[in-house]
């Protein structure tokens, strides 16, 4: 994904440690990946907080109703 469409507080299906898993995006980092911010987000399978960056995410977390 872009970085301008990473949204705080937003769900993504994220690429870790070879499986898709649903991450939740907290704050955006001050850190940065060559010219990519990075973002502190929390590994809902597991409650752990990570550093990812927005090239790791595959897309939004779509809720059916």
């Amino acid at each position: 994904m872009k970085a301008r469409q990473v949204s705080i507080g937003g769900r993504y299906y994220a690429k870790i440690s070879g499986k898709l898993v649903v991450v939740r995006v907290l704050v955006q980092s001050p850190y940065t990946r060559g010219n990519l911010p990075l973002f502190y987000a929390v590994n809902e399978a597991t409650g752990r907080r990570i550093l990812i960056s927005p090239r790791r995410l595959r897309g939004a977390v779509v809720q059916k109703e």
